[in-house]
């Protein structure tokens, strides 16, 4: 269904200096060389003293200035990331505690890993039909960094950490519309991305030895590449079906940046210009819930993007799910 839907402000933030494959080469006495060979990754950010609800606050505020909003036009705060700051409170809460003068602002999480951020994106869009909220704030935050197993070398280098954020309104005097979204899971690839502490499955009180090993990322690289490539072309065929468009409709691609071996397979599957695809997987690595919003941000803010243009937000996450949401400006 589509929906009036604006996105009248966006943000982002890096903590820290790149740092560059070069160096984590060397950090991890391998050749030089290594891991960018291996993850496509030359450079990725990494938070040594932000927490993620920091991280998020300066991204979002950067988002309400360009916007020219202050955290009081906001009417609902949605926290989309992949990670938890911590098991309870949600992440929204924990932003929300940095604006001190805010005094019962709706907030809640959505967790939908690396598709978070457009199920959030959804989710306002169908909030601001209702009539109920004027503007939305959506903010994904995630510290990949903590999580690494750096005896995997192809998955610990590519991930990065950041923030990014989306302000979001209904405009129905202008053009810019959500077009529609599909969202799909296959759960025989349930094993392939996890971290399996935190719950209840695996509690620190039911676990005697070092639980270390449980707050790490797991990634069966391979399978789910594997499984993505067998379903991902059926998906965009429903997604663009579903809301009779067609490719060539689509003026530009906002994928997840979820490694270089999945890029290169959706550029090939959508046979398009790869300019028109937003590629920061080199400077970025995958920031899991950020990098979909944080792509969105880098289209609108250094492309020349125009009104009418049409965007197609597409992506992977644990589960697995794919998700897309179409857009027009």
């Amino acid at each position: 269904m589509k929906r009036s839907f604006k996105v009248v402000g966006s943000g982002i933030y890096l903590p820290g200096a790149p740092v560059l494959s070069t160096v984590l080469d060397e950090r991890h006495h391998l050749a030089r060389g290594t891991i960018e060979a291996r993850c496509g990754v030359s450079a990725r950010h990494y938070a040594e003293h932000q927490s993620a609800s920091e991280m998020a606050q300066t991204a979002l505020d950067a988002a309400l200035r360009q916007a020219g909003l202050t955290f009081a036009d906001v009417d609902t705060l949605i926290a989309a990331s992949g990670t938890m700051e911590q098991a309870i409170p949600c992440n929204a809460a924990k932003i929300l505690a940095r604006y001190p003068h805010n005094h019962g602002t709706t907030a809640f999480d959505i967790n939908m890993t690396c598709l978070s951020a457009l199920m959030a994106m959804e989710t306002a869009a169908s909030m601001l039909l209702s009539g109920n909220n004027r503007v939305i704030a959506i903010v994904s935050s995630d510290i990949a960094s903590v999580g690494l197993n750096w005896q995997h070398i192809e998955t610990a280098g590519l991930f990065g950490d950041g923030a990014a954020a989306l302000i979001v309104r209904a405009a129905p005097q202008t053009s810019s519309t959500l077009d529609g979204s599909l969202f799909r899971t296959y759960p025989q690839g349930v094993d392939y991305c996890q971290i399996a502490g935190g719950g209840s499955l695996f509690h620190p009180s039911k676990v005697s030895d070092d639980y270390h090993p449980y707050g790490m990322f797991q990634m069966q690289g391979r399978d789910l590449y594997r499984l993505t490539a067998k379903v991902i072309g059926s998906f965009i065929d429903e997604l663009l079906n579903n809301h009779n468009t067609t490719l060539d409709q689509i003026d530009w691609v906002v994928p997840h940046q979820a490694s270089g071996a999945a890029l290169e397979h959706l550029i090939k599957r959508l046979s398009v210009d790869p300019d028109k695809v937003v590629q920061l997987l080199a400077s970025r690595g995958n920031q899991i819930a950020v990098s979909l919003p944080a792509a969105l941000h880098e289209l609108l803010t250094t492309r020349s993007v125009k009104t009418g243009d049409r965007i197609m937000m597409i992506g992977t996450s644990a589960g697995l799910s794919l998700g897309g949401v179409l857009l027009t400006l």
